[in-house]
């Protein structure tokens, strides 16, 4: 449900009121977290003031803005939707209508970062069926394309318009291959990809969601957590756990 006249968040108050009295933002390298400070692989745009914005928001806003700033992460309730849509068209991934309270941590000093948001199947204004939280982490090491997913969810991507569906494939785990739907242009891609660290971190897990590896990034949605800090914040850790054995060397 979207919330309409609730009292908000101080920062929420802050980032809304900028935005309607075009109020001047803060120049790139100044924004803490914002995630248009990706990679030259996704060829981000140059920023450009948003539009005004209503004050209307998902039920819990208040409570992410809260969190994000406890955890000194970047925070956005109406995040650059364009940056979002760069990792388009998704593997796996059914694309939502909008996205947000985006909370983005930044690796530094080592390359890459995280950007962890609400992604909403439904129109602006209107209530879905239901909530997720959705990670998008950018990372140099990541260099093979394959995506995963383990069980049912809503917001898997049944419709390709844009191009073919990835062919279904068999990395020759039998454990994987009868538990898990991997999507490659070839057993051996799907394989380089998910190699057997992965593949034993995810199983320790008994992980249930779904994974897009691309060159520069993966995607990471982890079935039975919510748009609350405790989602939020889960979600974020396991994203790290996976970012950091997928760079490694297979």
């Amino acid at each position: 449900m979207v919330a309409r006249g609730a009292e908000l968040h101080p920062l929420l108050q802050a980032r809304c009121a900028g935005v309607r009295s075009g109020a001047p933002r803060l120049r790139p390298a100044e924004r803490r977290g914002r995630p248009t400070a990706g990679p030259a692989c996704f060829c981000p745009a140059p920023w450009v003031p948003s539009l005004p914005v209503p004050a209307r928001l998902p039920l819990g806003s208040n409570a992410i803005a809260a969190w994000a700033n406890q955890a000194r992460l970047g925070y956005e309730p109406h995040p650059d939707e364009g940056w979002f849509r760069r990792w388009e068209p998704h593997d796996a991934i059914a694309p939502p209508g909008v996205f947000f309270n985006s909370c983005t941590w930044l690796a530094a000093p080592d390359p890459g970062h995280i950007v962890v948001v609400e992604p909403w199947y439904a129109a602006e204004d209107g209530d879905p069926l239901d909530r997720a939280v959705v990670a998008f982490a950018v990372h140099p090491a990541l260099r093979r394309r394959a995506a995963m997913r383990a069980g049912e969810h809503f917001l898997t991507r049944v419709v390709y318009l844009e191009s073919a569906p990835p062919p279904t494939v068999q990395i020759g785990d039998p454990t994987w291959d009868q538990s898990v739907v991997t999507l490659s242009a070839s057993p051996s891609e799907a394989a380089a990809a998910f190699h057997r660290r992965l593949r034993k971190l995810l199983a320790g897990w008994a992980f249930q969601g779904q994974i897009e590896l691309r060159p520069g990034g993966l995607v990471v949605y982890y079935a039975g957590l919510k748009p609350i800090p405790e989602g939020y914040d889960r979600l974020l850790r396991i994203t790290r756990d996976i970012v950091a054995v997928a760079a490694l060397p297979g």
